[in-house]
């Protein structure tokens, strides 16, 4: 973003030049606020006055951007879909970072977990504990030690960058509810999600926890001091009990994993608080993934196929659906996803994160020049909530 290029003699257009690094501090600081990304890098570098009033702002970000984890390093790489092929680097994270593994995000903050090989070591090394980190500021808030086996599933973070105040709820095992708040001292059992047996799917969203299992969505009521369940229905009919099925003859010479059907059910809450049931399929012997959402209609409790989100677009790794009408960076009526069945991987698992285009049934990989130079690298999207303290970006 540059000065406008005017007709008229020199003279003249100097004196425009003037003119816009005059403007009062307060009229750029309501545009700079309102800026995306890219728009704020560009126009904070119009001139040293707007760069000066830059300082005292931050970009106003709605649109997801893509993280990848190269595998063992300290370190991220961030992508923003509105700079083609532009890649930002994260500052080193810390020496456990590269040991750890991303299981949910809410704004900038990630919530890490030691992957399993390192689950093994002395519990009181500091690499064994979950700790929450927001990869923008380097701000780390270590959590108490988890002793469940295979660490924290279906997880769920929820900050709020004000009071700074912070939720971590997951399950310890299949029958168990546990969160971790700010001023926690150690886990908390949550004696009221004690009947979400085998849920795999939780949303965290304005103060409401969804809870999905095979026969159940539950939601709870989290606003008071103890949480109150205040809705139940049955999904049995809806939802594929098994994440991988094979095929029922097995092709000779391929191997037996590359022979699967890979299904995964999800749920999604809309920016309305509805709740969606997105069902992910990839045939056998395929790379392309096909999905279909279910929304429950009217108070009946029947769900019913739905084909277009209107102006919104889903996030599917965050659980929710964002505005995308008019917007550069991101596609209405798509959904953004990661590879929703990462722990079977075949040779048709090229790739890791992708965008379902729900108009034409197709799916598109972003960044694809520079998702090449990091095969098989984890990623996922998330909504970076920049600060106006700092962001450390190379």
């Amino acid at each position: 973003m540059a000065s406008p290029l005017l007709p008229g003699p020199p003279d003249q257009r100097r004196n425009l030049d003037w003119c816009w690094s005059k403007l009062p501090s307060d009229l750029m600081q309501f545009v700079f606020d309102r800026l995306g990304f890219a728009d704020f890098q560009r126009a904070k570098s119009v001139c040293s006055s707007w760069l000066s009033v830059s300082r005292n702002s931050q970009p106003n970000n709605q649109i997801p951007w893509m993280i990848r984890f190269p595998k063992d390093n300290n370190h991220c790489l961030l992508f923003n879909p509105e700079e083609e092929d532009k890649m930002y680097k994260t500052p080193n994270l810390g020496n456990d970072f590269a040991k750890s593994s991303c299981i949910a995000s809410y704004g900038s903050w990630l919530l890490m977990q030691p992957e399993s090989e390192y689950m093994e070591e002395d519990l009181d090394h500091q690499c064994n504990n979950l700790y929450i980190l927001d990869l923008l500021t380097r701000e780390r808030i270590n959590l108490p030690i988890l002793q469940p086996e295979f660490g924290l599933t279906c997880p769920i973070l929820w900050t709020d960058e004000k009071s700074k105040d912070h939720l971590v709820i997951g399950m310890a095992h299949e029958e168990l509810a546990i969160s971790f708040k700010k001023g926690d001292s150690s886990w908390k059992q949550i004696p009221t999600l004690s009947g979400i047996e085998e849920c795999f799917s939780m949303v965290f969203k304005d103060h409401k926890l969804y809870c999905l299992s095979n026969y159940k969505l539950k939601v709870f009521d989290f606003s008071g001091d103890i949480p109150v369940k205040v809705f139940k229905t049955s999904v049995s009919k809806l939802l594929n009990n098994p994440l991988c099925i094979s095929m029922r003859m097995r092709l000779p010479g391929i191997p037996m994993k590359d022979q699967l059907n890979h299904f995964k059910d999800d749920m999604v809450v809309t920016l309305a608080g509805h709740v969606l049931i997105v069902k992910c399929h990839r045939p056998s012997l395929s790379k392309i993934w096909s999905f279909e959402i279910y929304k429950m209609e009217g108070n009946n409790n029947k769900w019913e196929k739905t084909v277009s989100l209107g102006d919104e677009t889903i996030l599917l790794d965050l659980g929710i659906t964002v505005l995308a009408k008019d917007m550069q960076g991101i596609k209405a009526n798509s959904i953004y996803f990661s590879n929703p069945t990462p722990y079977f991987k075949d040779q048709y698992d090229e790739n890791e994160i992708f965008i379902f285009d729900l108009d034409s049934n197709t799916v598109e990989q972003p960044h694809r020049s520079v998702s090449s130079s990091f095969p098989r690298s984890r990623a996922r999207w998330f909504l970076p909530c920049f600060k106006r303290e700092s962001y450390f970006l190379q």
